[in-house]
């Protein structure tokens, strides 16, 4: 635990306990304090870990299932019927706190995230060639 760090101390003290909406012995899920969709919620684990590079498998999976047990929480209390789960990990990811954590965004169809048209934005498309010797960089 990291006393600095603003998801650690929520992990140490109830203050915000009315937040929290899941937990087990590895993670914590709480409601987003910004949220881009109503239920919008965040999965930590209770380890100060920063991203991806230093969570151990055991904290990991931790996450994951409680991640899982918030999405259906949502399906079943708000009526959606689909989430995403986004990580931010590392200094290239524009991760906002440096303690790894899942977003869980509830979503309904037709609703106005359009992550599909915003990706169109963004998507390359290599020839065979390029992604062959990517994946060959990749594996070694």
């Amino acid at each position: 635990m990291y006393p600095s760090c603003v998801f650690c101390n929520l992990v140490r003290t109830p203050a915000r306990i009315a937040l929290r909406i899941a937990e087990s012995d590895r993670a914590l899920a709480f409601l987003d304090i910004n949220p881009i969709r109503y239920g919008h919620s965040l999965v930590i684990p209770k380890a100060h870990v920063t991203d991806l590079s230093d969570v151990s498998p055991e904290d990991l999976e931790g996450v994951m299932t409680l991640a899982r047990k918030v999405a259906a929480l949502l399906r079943r209390r708000l009526g959606t019927t689909g989430e995403n789960l986004l990580v931010a990990s590392g200094p290239g990811s524009e991760q906002s706190v440096l303690h790894l954590h899942v977003h869980v965004i509830p979503r309904l169809p037709d609703d106005d995230l359009r992550w599909n048209d915003w990706w169109q934005t963004k998507v390359r498309h290599p020839d065979d060639a390029e992604l062959e010797a990517l994946a060959q960089c990749i594996r070694g």
